[in-house]
């Protein structure tokens, strides 16, 4: 039987798929790890064990990367997937985007929008659209289009003033 890939010290007894976006990952946890009423990982150890086993080789930060306010390295940020300090943010960025695009798939939020901010919300990309468009047809010289789109732009903001 193969070690735990959590924890790394007991014999796994527990097979564990997930699936996220798209990507299926499998993963062989001891009992302890998975908690004795069903799969109960806690999400660091998840997250740091999913990743030691994708890129054990792959690192973009280097080993003796540390922070200088509180002395945390870049071996315990990937044991534990918590920063020390604030400052931990800047240290270690490059390994968190990283984790950040391995587990969520992009570093960014694409989630949902409260219903009563919906309206608010699709009214404000679609001006943002609309700039974007514009840019591009000043930097075409599509003067046209481009009177058009300012015209499109000015009737959102007086409806989402009113």
């Amino acid at each position: 039987m193969p070690l735990c890939q959590i924890c790394k010290q007991r014999e796994a007894t527990v097979y564990f798929t997930q699936i996220v976006n798209g990507q299926k990952t499998d993963l062989f946890v001891c009992r302890q790890c998975a908690g004795a009423d069903g799969i109960k990982i806690d999400l660091n150890s998840l997250i740091t064990g999913l990743l030691a086993l994708k890129n054990e080789e792959e690192s973009e930060v280097p080993e003796q990367a540390q922070c200088d306010r509180c002395g945390m390295t870049v071996e315990e940020f990937n044991n534990t997937g918590r920063m020390g300090c604030s400052k931990c943010y800047e240290v270690f960025y490059e390994p968190m985007q990283g984790l950040l695009t391995r587990i969520q798939g992009n570093t960014r939020h694409h989630g949902k929008v409260p219903k009563r901010f919906e309206t608010q919300h699709s009214v404000e990309a679609e001006i943002e659209k609309l700039k974007q468009e514009l840019q591009e047809c000043i930097r075409a010289e599509a003067y046209e289009r481009a009177a058009q789109i300012r015209d499109m732009i000015r009737k959102l903001d007086s409806e989402r003033g009113a």
